[in-house]
């Protein structure tokens, strides 16, 4: 979390227990019933997200897209015969991005 977008305050309760506003769960993915994690980050913060959702999730679940795009890289022939390529250009005409 590098950039601060809103700042709310609170008081920890007795038990070490805090209330994150609804917009702030929102905005993080935190549901109801959900795990999360809590961890302290370079700078010192403390940061709740839900599980699966950080840095080191992000790699994970990217070994495992191209894991799964590489073991139905050509199964499925087009019928058509066209390229991917040709369906973009005949989609979008002459458009080059």
């Amino acid at each position: 979390m590098n950039a601060q977008s809103k700042i709310d305050t609170g008081t920890m309760t007795s038990k070490g227990q805090i209330l994150i506003p609804k917009a702030m769960r929102d905005a993080a993915g935190l549901v109801p019933g959900q795990p999360y994690k809590v961890m302290v980050n370079e700078a010192g913060q403390v940061v709740v997200a839900p599980l699966g959702f950080g840095p080191e999730d992000a790699a994970e679940r990217g070994r495992r897209i191209r894991a799964g795009l590489l073991a139905i890289a050509g199964k499925y022939p087009n019928p058509d015969g066209m390229s991917t390529d040709e369906y973009m250009r005949e989609l979008r005409g002459d458009y080059e991005p």
